[in-house]
């Protein structure tokens, strides 16, 4: 208010901040539309759009624009949105006029500085012209840290003003949650997920905004035996909001939710880097709010569907929720399970599943590939754990020992013999297989190794298969010709 009061400030100010806390927010309702000309300056290509765009905000009334351009002939200028029609003298004398035609009365505000693709320089030159030669008071809405270091010195010639806009955070969360849709049913999860946003450091009211609208939609689809748990809310809503936010913020892709908890991903990880998800663990730390990225109340493919595509089906959280091991019972999934979720079973029920994994094994009961690597990498993280006297090479070489078993068997279920490439699973029954860094180098060989032995076993069935064509060629014309036509 100070600024805008000042008869010929010359210098302009900037509003600087982080994306989306709310800067453009803050100048429109400080400034109503009577004191300012808005001018966004997103798109714009050349010096000539920027002065074009000003002018017709200068003077909106077209009549008016066609009073003072009409003696102009049949060319065009484009400002913005809106094309004028000038005249066949059109060029240096339409350009002068329209830089030179300045209405001082009301403040120039430009927005989306970072977002034009005009060089730095000219563009200060313009926006100077308008300050030192028109006597406007202009400020500038920018994301300061997209500005060209190059130009401090230019920049600091032009700015008088520099205003550092910071998000009230908790005032903007108490109003949103107020907007939505159900502000009563929000009071379950209005504290998990206001500690999660904070947690993630993310400073933008924009995304906060969305967050919160996705948690309105996701908790529509919340069973209702998850109301009144609240560690369960906090486990499926921190890491939700955790995801959610660092996908909006465009630092989580697609592919890496999808391997938060899978074997590709530690396979592929340089130890020695840094990633993100060692960042998002890192921040929730030190905010000290518990993030289970590993978590299986929402399945992958229901965090694609939600924070991805915007899907949020009823029935398919429900079901992942369902599966999940904190409802699940362990008989349903076999032993391997059990060992799986250690921490909610007494020690005594995790040794009577290993040793009911051992009986398995010797009893060639685990047939399946998902089956097999799980179990064989929870030996290898017992192993690690010191928890049986198995050293984990001792456990790879009973792997490679156990699938010879089962081809010598005949045991082992072969491929499907219409699929030409079976892709690296990354996990089994919604659950990720457990992998540390000191056996995944063993773990990552695990899948090939079976997916080559489910081969063998197809090979094995090709007499079969072609005596039973040859069958089916003269007694069922119908089912040969089903046969072969896949």
């Amino acid at each position: 208010n100070y600024y805008t009061g000042l008869k010929n400030p010359r210098y302009a100010v900037l509003v600087k901040g982080e994306w989306g806390v709310g800067k453009t927010h803050l100048i429109k309702n400080i400034l109503k539309d009577d004191q300012k000309f808005y001018v966004s300056l997103f798109g714009l290509t050349t010096i000539q759009e920027v002065h074009s765009a000003v002018f017709v905000k200068m003077y909106p009334n077209r009549s008016r624009l066609k009073k003072i351009l009409n003696w102009f002939g049949s060319s065009s200028m484009k400002a913005n949105d809106v094309t004028l029609a000038l005249g066949p003298l059109v060029g240096n004398i339409a350009n002068a006029l329209i830089k030179e035609k300045v209405d001082n009365s009301k403040t120039i505000v430009f927005d989306d500085l970072e977002r034009c693709s005009i060089n730095l320089e000219d563009l200060f030159g313009a926006i100077n012209k308008y300050v030192e030669h028109h006597g406007c008071k202009v400020i500038v809405i920018a994301h300061d840290d997209k500005l060209n270091d190059e130009l401090t010195d230019k920049k600091e010639k032009i700015f008088g003003q520099v205003i550092k806009v910071t998000p009230d955070i908790e005032g903007a969360f108490n109003q949103f949650i107020s907007k939505s849709k159900a502000p009563i049913a929000f009071e379950a999860i209005k504290d998990i997920i206001y500690k999660s946003f904070l947690a993630s450091e993310c400073k933008s009211l924009r995304i906060l905004d969305y967050m919160i609208n996705d948690c309105a939609r996701l908790l529509s689809c919340i069973p209702d035996k998850l109301y009144n748990n609240k560690r369960l809310l906090s486990e499926i809503f921190v890491l939700f909001t955790a995801l959610n936010i660092n996908y909006r913020l465009g630092k989580l892709k697609a592919k890496e939710i999808e391997s938060r908890n899978s074997v590709l991903y530690y396979v592929k990880k340089d130890t020695n880097a840094d990633d993100i998800y060692d960042e998002i663990k890192e921040n929730y730390k030190n905010h000290e709010v518990p993030l289970r990225l590993e978590s299986d109340l929402l399945s992958n493919e229901v965090l694609i569907d939600t924070i991805v595509n915007g899907l949020y089906d009823k029935d398919k959280i429900t079901k992942s929720i369902d599966n999940s091991r904190h409802f699940i019972k362990p008989e349903s999934k076999g032993p391997w399970f059990t060992i799986l979720n250690f921490d909610l079973y007494p020690t005594t029920d995790v040794d009577n599943a290993l040793e009911e994994l051992y009986k398995q094994f010797e009893e060639m009961q685990i047939i399946e590939n998902g089956e097999i690597q799980h179990s064989i990498n929870l030996l290898f993280m017992l192993s690690e754990a010191k928890h049986i006297d198995k050293t984990i090479d001792d456990i790879y070489l009973f792997f490679l020992e156990y699938v010879r078993k089962l081809q010598k068997n005949n045991k082992f279920p072969p491929a499907d013999l219409f699929t030409e490439y079976e892709p690296i699973r990354d996990s089994a029954y919604g659950y990720g297989y457990w992998i540390n860094d000191s056996y995944k180098h063993y773990s990552s060989k695990l899948n090939k190794i079976l997916a080559q032995q489910q081969q063998i076993a197809l090979r094995k069935r090709y007499p079969q298969f072609l005596a039973d064509l040859r069958n089916n060629l003269k007694e069922d014309t119908a089912k040969f010709c089903e046969q072969i036509s896949r």
